[in-house]
C-alpha cells in the first residue's frame, strides 16, 4: 500500500490536520479516492476517517510515543511512502526530555522511508534541517523562501497566491483560507500530490476548492456585525500564527481572542 504520512512535532494547531485534510482532498479532487485518518473533520468530507478505494492513504500522525511498552514514536510504525514534515519544536515534556530526543525520533521516521520516496520540509524549521542531516536515503524537496516549493503572495493575508515549482508558475490559489502558515501547508500539500501522480495545476484548483476544518478557523456566527470564529489553535506558535493572518485580513478591525489554556 502507498501511504502518504502528515508529520508535525506536537505542537498542536500548527498544520498536521489542515496539511492532511488537504492532501486528502486533492487526491480525491483529482479523482484517486484516497483513504485518510484524520484528527478533525474536513468540511470537503464530514468525516474523519475512511478506508478509501484505492492505495493511497492519509495518514495524521505525530510523534507521541505509541504505548506504554512500546516507547517508540507512532510514526514509526507507518512505513509512509511520502512524508510531509512541516515543523519540529519542543513539545509532549511528558515523554522527552528535550528537543534533541524528538529530532532523533524524527530521524527514525525518515531512515523508514524507501528510496524511491519523497520527504518534504519548509526550509524555515532548523530542528528539520538537523534531522535531515543526520543522514537521509531518500529524495528531498524543500517548500518556502530557497526551496524547490515557493509562494507569491497576491494579498497580504495569503487568500491568494501563485505557486512556483522550480521557478516556473504552476496556478494560482484563492481560497477562504488565510495565514502565512496555511500557505506553507498548501505548497507541502502540492509537493506530495505530485508525488503520487497529481499535477500540480489539478492540485491547485484541488486548493481553490478547499473548505477548511471544523475548528480551524471556522465560522461559526455573525452577530451584529461581528464575526465569531472558533478555532482549535493552542500552543503559542500556534495562536501567533493564526491571529496574524486573522489581522492581515481584518486590517484594523478590533480582534478580541478568548483562549482556553490546555
Amino acid at each position: 500500500m502507498a501511504k502518504i504520512l502528515v508529520v508535525t512535532s506536537g505542537k498542536g494547531g500548527v498544520g498536521k490536520t489542515t496539511t492532511s485534510s488537504m492532501l486528502a482532498w486533492v487526491l480525491e479532487h483529482a479523482g484517486m479516492s484516497p483513504g485518510f485518518l484524520i484528527g478533525g473533520i474536513p468540511q470537503n468530507f464530514a468525516v474523519s476517517a475512511r478506508l478509501g478505494e484505492t492505495p493511497f492513504f492519509v495518514v495524521e500522525a505525530d510523534e507521541y510515543d505509541s504505548a506504554f511498552f512500546d516507547k517508540r514514536s507512532k510514526f514509526v510504525h507507518y512505513r509512509p511512502r511520502t512524508a510531509i514534515l512541516n515543523n519540529l519544536e519542543f513539545d509532549h515534556a511528558d515523554i522527552f526530555p528535550d528537543l534533541p530526543a524528538i529530532e532523533r525520533q524524527f530521524h527514525h521516521l525518515v531512515r523508514t522511508i524507501p528510496s524511491e520516496g519523497l520527504v518534504i520540509h519548509p526550509t524555515t524549521e532548523p530542528a528539520l534541517s538537523r534531522v535531515i542531516k543526520m543522514g537521509c536515503w531518500t529524495p528531498v524537496q524543500t517548500t518556502g523562501e530557497g526551496g524547490q516549493w515557493q509562494a507569491r503572495l497576491l494579498s497580504e493575508d495569503g487568500s491568494r497566491f501563485e505557486v512556483l515549482f522550480e521557478g516556473e508558475l504552476q496556478g494560482a490559489v484563492e481560497w477562504d483560507m488565510t495565514g502565512l502558515h496555511n500557505v506553507a501547508n498548501a505548497l507541502a500539500t502540492l509537493a506530495a500530490a505530485r508525488h503520487v501522480g497529481v499535477v500540480p495545476l489539478l492540485g491547485v484548483q484541488a486548493l481553490s476548492a478547499f473548505k477548511s476544518v471544523k475548528r480551524r478557523m471556522e465560522k461559526v456566527a455573525d452577530v451584529h456585525g461581528i464575526t465569531i470564529y472558533d478555532d482549535f489553535a493552542h500552543h503559542p506558535t500556534a495562536i501567533a500564527t493564526t491571529l496574524d493572518g486573522l489581522r492581515k485580513k481584518v486590517g484594523d478591525a478590533p480582534i478580541i481572542a478568548v483562549i482556553e489554556p490546555r
